[in-house]
């Protein structure tokens, strides 16, 4: 089955957020030990931001007080996004910095859920 004609229509209407995608890849520091490094993956990749879970969780730490969102984003499934890594997504003159879930792969997009913690 052909699905370039939704793919395109995913484009032209509901993809108008975009995403830098960063992932921590193996690197070696100065003393020539074994390091992690953050590296940018892709660089605004075309996405749709949306909210997943309509409850806000929320719980007191020693700390802070830690406020939990869920949200999801959309790309096309050309795209190779990996669990725990950094999006950076501006949405509405927004930005937000997320950590991706495993993706969910269909024909004409992927859904990842995305998560952020803030301390409030």
């Amino acid at each position: 089955m052909n699905f370039t004609r939704c793919k395109n229509a995913l484009h032209q209407y509901m993809y108008k957020d975009t995403a830098t995608v960063s992932r921590m890849v193996a690197s070696m520091d100065d003393e020539g030990a074994d390091d992690y490094k953050p590296s940018v993956i892709y660089t605004g990749i075309p996405c749709k931001l949306s909210q997943y879970g309509k409850e806000l969780q929320s719980g007191k730490t020693d700390r802070a007080f830690v406020l939990k969102t869920d949200l999801r984003i959309c790309v096309d499934p050309t795209y190779d996004i990996q669990p725990n890594d950094v999006l950076v997504i501006t949405h509405e003159g927004q930005s937000f910095t997320l950590n991706a879930a495993r993706s969910f792969k269909y024909p004409t997009h992927q859904e990842i859920s995305v998560r952020k913690d803030d301390d409030a």
